[in-house]
């Protein structure tokens, strides 16, 4: 680092604009600025390996004549520039301030500790929004604020709050809503062999620069080769999931923390389909659509990483077979059930059968292999005859080789497997049978990425199934859905539920499903003072129209014949009166069905509409599963949901009965899409519960539209 004395020289405005964006200057930065920091700062040792990075520091303070040693300015525009980062170790007032001095001096942006913004509300709003002016009128990207900064660990770039964990160097970069996570995560990759991290970014707030910029930045960066992120929420989804893309397609897999699962503070009492699809099913779901994979933990986040930031891009493929080489059978058996709960195939490997029982006595299982006290003797045969397999995609050898057992004989067997991944070129990975793999591991396979060093049995077979998964979803073709054009939200009477909430009445329900293609049984609405008088056969269901969980009330009834229709239409009339309810009747015929669906949409999604797929009526609370894919659909994504229910048995078929209709549910969950993404600007949640299994298709018999509040087009 060059520390820069005071030359007394004016800092003015630049004129020529940078080749390079705001936050690469910020995140890349050559010269910067750092303002309020003293030698007492207790964030002062945690900055302080920054004069180690190569860029040039200033420090600017108004009291402080030097700052470790270094001469300061008394305000940044003295600053001799350009100034690519600037750091404000200051309150937030102060730093707003600053933000407005920055804005004409042509600085690439502010990364920002102090709280006080838009998080403390109202009092905080006022603050923001300068800083957010002042940003827009500079150009500048802005880290935070109410952010721990960013480290660059092979630059050495502490411009963080953060403690420095000394997390080794390495691809995985973290962009993170909470900034002790960042803390957490650096931790956690000091503990393992093997694994390193590029950056760790906090983004606070996100004033200006938001999780959809980090992930467009780490997308050309090359130093990432895999990203991870812990999310609270996103404020851009379409920004975000198309930066995501530029990620994945650029050889970077994701893997995502999502914080605030159990949260069900928007969940909606009157739907089904909002009680059972919260918000953080629904980041589940649009996720693993867009191919970002999912971790519940810092462990696993640095577990599902560690693989593809260790192995060559060049050998990873889809592991759909994998073989697993113990040192012990109980080593054996635990990475057979731990590897069929993280959806692992490993093939019984037939072809190797009569060699194992012929070489290792008493051992017929080829896979996973006990090797048990014979192994060593033949240890380079096996690992040749496993890693060179062609019934086998990549390959895990476990053993207690951890920090204690630096010994000659298990660096050979260590040596043997190298060998052999290199002259394979197939995925290979070690893994201690409990935490990490000894750190003289790394010293024997060398770092030309021909091996992975896990941490456990679990861990290391994540980080296989993340590298799989990704390069399976990056071989998926991804054809687009067609544009949906809005549809404005029907005017006329609603009814509210018990808590407020409004909903279409049944005939406009049932209309805008047809218009979607979503066939629906026949029906007549019967007004206060009418008789019903169906054109279509009965027996009948009578129901009252506009009430939702009409069950509880015993507001339907069934198999209604034609001579008891008008006696059962009183009754539901004189149902209403005693419980306040609107007093129109519903008649459809009887329908006969051997199953039912629920099929419905989540509007009240941050990350926008979503298609939900279920089991309906009673098992659909029963199971309290449910899938559902981003709005609108193509027929992939339709089929793709379907399939998840396979393991059900119930909608694909069981003891030789007919499957559900699965081409036909493929039309109308497309149809599903469309209406979701057509009214999205006012449609809360939707249930079609139940979509009825009949001997000749699929048929709804009732919709519950919930408007969203606000929507000022219904009237109530």
């Amino acid at each position: 680092m060059t520390l820069l004395a005071d030359d007394g020289s004016p800092r003015t405005k630049e004129s020529d604009a940078h080749p390079r964006s705001a936050l690469d200057r910020v995140l890349n930065p050559s010269t910067i600025a750092i303002v309020g920091l003293s030698d007492k700062s207790p964030v002062a040792p945690f900055i302080r390996p920054t004069l180690d990075s190569g860029a040039r520091v200033h420090f600017v303070h108004p009291t402080a004549a030097t700052v470790f040693g270094a001469s300061t300015y008394p305000s940044i525009s003295e600053v001799p520039g350009p100034i690519d980062a600037v750091l404000s170790v200051m309150s937030a007032e102060r730093t707003v301030a600053l933000a407005e001095e920055c804005a004409p001096l042509g600085c690439g942006g502010l990364i920002i500790y102090a709280a006080g913004f838009s998080e403390l509300g109202a009092d905080g709003e006022g603050l923001q929004r300068r800083l957010t002016a002042a940003a827009q009128h500079g150009g500048m990207a802005v880290v935070g604020p109410n952010s721990l900064g960013y480290i660059s660990v092979s630059r050495s770039l502490n411009l963080t709050a953060s403690a420095n964990y000394h997390p080794p160097a390495g691809g995985v970069s973290i962009v993170s809503h909470s900034g002790a996570m960042i803390g957490g995560v650096a931790i956690t990759a000091a503990r393992r062999t093997g694994v390193g991290i590029s950056r760790l970014i906090s983004a606070g707030n996100e004033a200006v620069t938001d999780i959809a910029d980090y992930l467009d930045f780490l997308a050309e960066d090359p130093d990432t080769t895999a990203v991870g992120l812990i999310v609270e929420g996103i404020r851009r989804p379409a920004a975000f999931f198309r930066a995501a893309r530029r990620c994945l397609d650029a050889g970077k897999p994701i893997v995502a923390v999502k914080l605030a699962r159990n949260s069900r503070t928007q969940q909606m009492a009157a739907s089904h389909t909002g009680a059972l699809a919260g918000n953080s099913w629904a980041y589940d779901v649009a996720f693993r659509h867009a191919g970002i994979q999912l971790a519940h933990d810092l462990e696993e986040l640095v577990d599902r990483l560690s693989v593809v930031d260790q192995l060559d891009p060049a050998k990873w493929n889809s592991v759909e077979r994998l073989g697993v080489v113990a040192g012990t059978g109980g080593f054996a058996s635990l990475a057979y059930d731990i590897a069929e709960a993280e959806g692992l195939t490993l093939p019984p490997l037939d072809a190797l059968a009569d060699w194992v029982a012929s070489t290792i006595p008493g051992i017929t299982v080829p896979n996973p292999l006990d090797t048990t006290g014979f192994g060593a003797s033949f240890w380079t045969e096996i690992v040749d005859r496993y890693v060179g397999s062609p019934d086998l995609d990549a390959v895990v050898f476990v053993n207690m080789w951890g920090e204690g057992d630096d010994s000659p004989v298990y660096r050979r067997l260590i040596d043997d497997v190298a060998s052999a991944a290199r002259r394979f070129g197939k995925p290979v990975a070690i893994a201690a049978g409990a935490g990490p793999v000894g750190s003289y591991a790394q010293e024997v396979i060398g770092t030309d990425g021909s091996v992975a060093l896990g941490h456990g049995l679990r861990g290391t077979l994540r980080g296989l199934q993340t590298m799989g998964a990704f390069v399976r979803d990056r071989a998926r073709p991804r054809p687009q859905a067609e544009p949906v054009a809005a549809m404005p939200c029907p005017s006329g009477p609603v009814t509210r539920t018990s808590d407020g909430r409004r909903f279409l009445p049944f005939t406009q329900a049932m209309d805008l499903l047809a218009q979607f293609g979503i066939p629906t049984a026949p029906h007549c609405v019967v007004g206060a003072d009418e008789r019903a008088t169906p054109d279509f056969d009965g027996p009948y269901a009578v129901k009252l129209a506009d009430v939702p969980h009409r069950t509880e009330l015993g507001a339907v009834a069934l198999n209604v014949a034609r001579a008891d229709l008008d006696r059962a239409v009183a009754d539901m009339r004189a149902l209403a009166t005693r419980h306040g309810l609107p007093e129109a009747v519903a008649v459809q015929p009887m329908a006969s069905a051997r199953g039912e669906l629920l099929v419905g949409v989540e509007g009240g999604s941050e990350l926008g509409p979503m298609v939900v797929l279920g089991i309906g009526g009673i098992l659909v609370e029963v199971l309290e599963r449910v899938g559902g894919r981003p709005a609108p659909l193509t027929s992939a994504d339709a089929e793709a949901l379907i399939e998840e229910f396979r393991d059900l048995r119930i909608m694909h078929g069981y003891r030789g009965s007919e499957p559900w209709h699965l081409a036909q549910l493929t039309e109308l969950l497309v149809g599903f899409g469309r209406l979701a993404a057509a009214c999205h600007d006012w449609l809360e949640s939707l249930d079609v519960n139940p979509l009825l299994v009949t001997a000749d298709g699929l048929l709804a018999v009732d919709a519950l539209f919930i408007v969203r509040d606000g929507v000022d087009d219904v009237r109530g």
